[in-house]
């Protein structure tokens, strides 16, 4: 008569899910009082990798798109102040920009 072969991680996962306040080791005493050969270590890993089929562990991070502008709140404003200087004051930046406005109502 053929022996049967018996899937140890799937026995791993059993113990577990029957004992889940015992550790690798007294899992692994358990399993072996069933005739099978398992070593706490062993254990250890399968209960790992169900931990991870849960859920991920970690911390998604997002990436920003490259080319976007940052976060920073006041970007705009040094923006609006390195073109007012460029201008040369506030009054020639206000000129220019309904210069601006102008050429779009043309255009558009």
């Amino acid at each position: 008569m053929a022996k049967r072969s018996i899937n140890k991680s799937q026995a791993i996962r059993d113990a577990l899910q029957a004992n889940p306040e015992k550790s690798p080791s007294e899992i692994a005493e358990v399993l072996k009082a069933k005739g099978l050969k398992i070593s706490a270590q062993y254990v250890s890993t399968i209960k790992t990798g169900m931990k991870a089929k849960h859920g991920r562990t970690h911390k998604v991070v997002r990436r920003r798109k490259p080319g976007r502008a940052s976060s920073n709140g006041f970007a705009p404003i040094e923006a609006a102040v390195q073109f007012i200087t460029a201008a040369g004051g506030i009054e020639q930046a206000k000129q220019a920009l309904s210069t601006i406005e102008r050429i779009q109502e043309a255009i558009g």
